[in-house]
């Protein structure tokens, strides 16, 4: 998610500040030169781990070990027009297997799991080489792994307000201690990911 702001944040200044052809092309490519910076070195010190420590150039699992960045990179890849390396992406991400026993952020999980996911789903047809399902965009590999991943964060809505726990294990969901405690990010940010995920699906929990 952050690679995709950062992108969009650039291109979107460029468009407003009257800038010739010459000087948005540079700061395309300034943008393009820092997502790779920090994809490619994630996938040469840190991949399958969750995120890079740019400090150690180590990997850490933070938010699930399930190669978060990799995730979270994907639909960034398409918006570049890097066919090749998305293709890779997507022959890793698509095997992804969420039936862990491991606590999750709630917030981090939708926004950058979820997200990423429907996000890649929905642009995957730039691609040539994939061969889309025949109800795409309501069907494919994508949109199941985003449907998986946000059926197991339904159990965190189980409270009295409706208002999202913060945290829920993959397999078991809500931590017994988890403490209802919540901001006005944590819960509003569902509904794009979430109505995208029911306008695709049909489904009414999701």
């Amino acid at each position: 998610m952050l690679y995709r702001s950062l992108f969009c944040l650039f291109v979107g200044f460029l468009s407003v500040c009257g800038m010739s052809d010459v000087e948005m092309e540079l700061y395309r490519e300034k943008a393009k030169a820092m997502f790779y910076h920090g994809y490619d070195n994630y996938m040469r010190h840190a991949y399958p781990r969750d995120e890079l420590k740019p400090l150690s150039c180590t990997g850490v699992d933070t938010w699930g070990s399930y190669s978060l960045t990799l995730v979270d990179a994907m639909d960034t890849l398409l918006v570049m027009g890097n066919h090749s390396e998305f293709l890779k992406v997507y022959d890793i991400v698509r095997r992804t297997n969420f039936d862990i026993n491991t606590n999750v952020s709630v917030f981090e999980t939708n926004i950058r799991i979820v997200g990423g996911l429907l996000s890649s789903h929905l642009l995957s047809y730039k691609v040539p080489l994939i061969s889309l399902d025949s109800d795409w965009p309501c069907d494919g590999p994508l949109l199941k792994l985003a449907v998986d991943i946000a059926t197991r964060l339904l159990p965190a809505f189980e409270t009295e307000t409706g208002l999202p726990y913060g945290t829920v294990n993959l397999k078991h969901g809500v931590p017994w201690n988890e403490t209802t405690v919540t901001c006005t990010a944590s819960c509003g940010t569902f509904i794009l990911e979430f109505g995208v995920l029911s306008r695709l699906t049909g489904g009414p929990c999701l």
